[in-house]
Formats: structure tokens, C-alpha cells, sequence
């Protein structure tokens, strides 16, 4: 990053922390997803998008994998032990929850790189990466066509992106009610303004069909069982006309030359 990218993302990656740590996310849990000492709910869910995830990552061949919001890079190590070159991305590099939190995998043995960058101007030559993981990540682009842009310019031909764990609405009423909830909780709680609050979103599975559309992506959605718990969450929003989001596993593909 550059110095100037650095400072304007330094208010987010400090609202961030306050709230993870506050939260109880990152330090000793690191783990994941299978064996998470806290937020079973939250990660019984991410189990299933992970196995979707990696039954479709098997099928590829391998190459030079991209974790896009890497975080602790839980994920980045499973894809250098899948045979990938893996790299983690991701402008938070605390060490309790953000990229320097990847020396325990480092240290137990796995292989991979570590990149400090933005999601929107990636630090790679075009036609470079062979798989991109958008790992719960992809909602907090200020830019959702603008990442999907770069996206496409790294991949090599025939090269997949996969968005996994970000919120998908039937509605935009109800994500926007998602994040306006969100901003009264972080106002009252953190003293975190709108702006920073905001800045987590989501996708409508009517605007992401758009965007790709007029990028000429081809791409697929893999609905996932969420679990009985999160069903019946579903089935009541769906009765009270305030749905809660869905975690489909969404595959877009590079076309091949």
C-alpha cells in the first residue's frame, strides 16, 4: 500500500479492531472453521460455505491462489496444504486478528505469502492468478464493479473468483435496515460515526446479476444449507417481511483465450 492508502484505511482498521476485540474475534482463535472457541453459530454456517468452497477449489487446477480479506489467514493455509501458491491480501495487519496473526501457521509449517494491499488495486500483473477467494470479504469493497474489474485483470484465462460468506438480500430494504441497525449499535456502543460503520454492505442477488451482466461475466450461485437454526431464521423473516441475509457460495470464470 501506498502511504497515502495506508492512512485513509487507518480510521476503518482501528474502528475494526475495537469491535473485533470487543467481540472476542481473532487473538487464540485461530483454528477455523472447524474448531472455533467462540461464535459456533457464526462459524457452523461458515463450515458448510467452506466445504462448498472446497469441493469446488479440488476441481481446479492449481497455481497461484489469492486469499482476498485474509485476516488471521485461516483460509490461506488450507490452500497452500490444497497445493496452491497461496498468498493472503488484506490492508489489516494486527497482529491479533489481521495478517502478522498468520505467523502461527507460518511457524507450524505451512507456505505463503503475506501482502498488504486494498481489494481494489491489487499489487499483481494481469492474467497472474489462477484463484481468487473473496472470503467474507467481498462486502467491505467501497466498489463492488471496481473490485470485480481487478479482480478479472489478475486472473489468468480460465482463473476463478469465489465470493464466499458475504450477506445476499432477496431486497436492498433489508440490507439497508441490516446496516442502519448496525450503525445505531456501533454509535451507542463504540462511538464509531456512519461512515466507518457503513462501510461492511451486501449485495442484492438482483444487483450482483447487473454488475456481472454488464461485465460480461459468466458466473454461478451455490445456495448452502445454512443449518435448522438459521432455516428457521429465514422462514421467519420470510413471514414477517424482514428477511435476514443469505451465504450463497458465488462462482464468476474467467473465459479461456
Amino acid at each position: 500500500m501506498t502511504d497515502e492508502e495506508s492512512a485513509a484505511v487507518q480510521p476503518c482498521v482501528k474502528a475494526y479492531d475495537r469491535v473485533r476485540e470487543d467481540e472476542q474475534w481473532g487473538e487464540d482463535d485461530v483454528d477455523l472453521p472447524f474448531h472455533p472457541r467462540r461464535h459456533q453459530d457464526i462459524w457452523a454456517i461458515r463450515q458448510r460455505t467452506f466445504r462448498k468452497f472446497q469441493t469446488i477449489a479440488a476441481a481446479m487446477p492449481r497455481g497461484i491462489a489469492l486469499d482476498i480479506g485474509a485476516g488471521n489467514c485461516w483460509m490461506t493455509r488450507y490452500l497452500d496444504c490444497w497445493g496452491f501458491d497461496a498468498i493472503a491480501l488484506d490492508f489489516n495487519d494486527s497482529p491479533a486478528d489481521g495478517l502478522r496473526a498468520g505467523q502461527k501457521f507460518l511457524d507450524a509449517g505451512a507456505r505463503f505469502l503475506r501482502v498488504r494491499a486494498g481489494m481494489e488495486r491489487l499489487p499483481f500483473l494481469s492474467d497472474e492468478i489462477r484463484l481468487i477467494a473473496a472470503n467474507a470479504s467481498f462486502h467491505y469493497a467501497s466498489d463492488f464493479r471496481a473490485a470485480l474489474s481487478e479482480f478479472e485483470r489478475v486472473l489468468i484465462p480460465g482463473g476463478m473468483i469465489v465470493i464466499i460468506d458475504t450477506p445476499f438480500y432477496e431486497k436492498a430494504a433489508d440490507g439497508e435496515r441490516m446496516v442502519a441497525e448496525r450503525v445505531v449499535l456501533f454509535r451507542q456502543k463504540y462511538g464509531i460515526d456512519q461512515t466507518l460503520a457503513s462501510r461492511a454492505r451486501y449485495l442484492t442477488f438482483k444487483g450482483f446479476e447487473e454488475i456481472a451482466r454488464s461485465m460480461n461475466l459468466r458466473w454461478r450461485l451455490h445456495p448452502v444449507w445454512p443449518g435448522v437454526a438459521r432455516k428457521y431464521q429465514e422462514i421467519r423473516g420470510i413471514l414477517s417481511g424482514h428477511r435476514v441475509a443469505r451465504f450463497p457460495v458465488v462462482v464468476i470464470e474467467k473465459p479461456k483465450e
